[in-house]
């Protein structure tokens, strides 16, 4: 028996497949014959990191809300039906919810962000389509981009909402909102929110690796991942904070654009990674979570006495730096060569690693900025994003 799946593109015919008693969740195919008593999750996942998605199970289907998907737009509900059982009866705040069978064939992937969870998941056969194919680092990925199997569909950074719909992928995953994302939505085609940016923490931008494995039902697997991660994580952390306050270095962040400056906001996660590390952050009681601007005098009398600088970016060299910004020179951190950038893993076509794998792995994130605060706790660790600005 076979069925063609909706909202997958119309040559892809799955095999059913029966869940066998005792089985996990099914990854792959369509329940063969459907029994109302049966729980087909038995396999969960409980967000625990994340604050802006959760899951509610039910025997056939999964109930899930994403909060600040648009904005101050009131949360979105997804319902994620397992393939091969019947569509639910949904009413109240659920009736105009969109509908989701899963486990998901096909993929479209709105940030670089959301492609490596499928590479961690063992999963990546599932990608169809990216924003821009320029974007994309890695050797699985690059292999896929290569077959041929993955389409682009926002190079110019506006959707093609054709290319979306006559695609037909299985589930459109939106990184924001765009006026193209309604048109896609009412193709019948399922839009999806992820804002793992939003998270103020590290680990809980990881942690929606656990909402792409919803969708296609690896949950067990997810699960372990990001249990390994935060364990890593935690571990690297303990040994940063037994730190005494008076050696962790002061840290400084961003760059400045025409006298105005753009730090990481004082509840942002990079504000938690430099206090994980071992570091104290010069904006700390700032209290924004995403970036905000503040004038060059104010970061001047802020940090001119900074330690360290991360996350500024885009410079050649340290002369380059004083081309942008000759006030650059007034600061100790660029006056001692400690000025780190995130640039190590770069593609010819400006692809950056650190937006894609990073996300995924705050681990090894973490352990880099240690390595840049207290060389002497990670004697072995090999940089895998950050580099120092070249003198010349």
């Amino acid at each position: 028996m076979t069925r063609f799946l909706p909202g997958a593109a119309a040559a892809i015919v799955i095999a059913a497949a029966p869940i066998q008693p005792g089985a996990g969740n099914l990854s792959r195919g369509c329940v063969d014959r459907f029994d109302a008593a049966r729980d087909y999750f038995p396999d969960k996942v409980t967000v625990r990191d994340a604050t802006n998605f959760s899951v509610e199970y039910r025997r056939s289907f999964k109930v899930v809300t994403v909060r600040g998907a648009y904005g101050g737009s009131p949360p979105e509900r997804y319902v994620l039906v397992q393939c091969g059982t019947p569509a639910p009866a949904l009413a109240g705040d659920l009736s105009g919810a969109q509908v989701v069978q899963v486990p998901a064939t096909s993929v479209f992937a709105g940030s670089t962000t959301q492609v490596m969870p499928l590479v961690d998941l063992k999963r990546l056969e599932v990608l169809t389509g990216v924003s821009r194919l320029r974007d994309l680092v890695g050797d699985a990925v690059q292999s896929r981009v290569a077959s041929g199997a993955v389409r682009e569909f926002a190079a110019a950074g506006v959707v093609d909402a054709e290319l979306v719909v006559a695609s037909r992928p299985s589930v459109f995953m939106s990184a924001g909102g765009d006026p193209a994302l309604a048109a896609i939505r009412s193709a019948g085609i399922p839009v999806v929110a992820n804002t793992e940016w939003l998270e103020p923490t590290a680990l809980a931008r990881a942690e929606w690796l656990k909402y792409i494995a919803l969708f296609l039902n690896e949950e067990r697997q997810a699960t372990a991942i990001h249990d390994a991660t935060s364990a890593r994580y935690r571990a690297i952390s303990a040994r940063a904070l037994a730190v005494p306050e008076a050696s962790r270095p002061l840290v400084m962040t961003g760059r400045s654009t025409r006298g105005t400056w753009v730090i990481a906001g004082g509840r942002s996660y990079v504000a938690a990674l430099i206090h994980d590390a071992g570091g104290r952050y010069v904006w700390a009681d700032n209290t924004a979570v995403g970036a905000p601007n503040v004038d060059l005098e104010a970061m001047i009398r802020r940090a001119s006495q900074a330690d360290v600088w991360i996350n500024g970016g885009g410079w050649p060299t340290m002369a380059a730096m004083l081309d942008d910004e000759p006030r650059y020179a007034e600061f100790k951190a660029y006056k001692t060569g400690q000025v780190w950038v995130y640039e190590r893993r770069q593609t010819p076509g400006g692809g950056n690693d650190y937006w894609s794998r990073s996300v995924s792995h705050p681990d090894l994130m973490l352990a880099d900025l240690v390595k840049i605060f207290h060389p002497s706790l990670m004697p072995d660790h090999m940089f895998e994003w950050y580099m120092t600005v070249r003198t010349r």
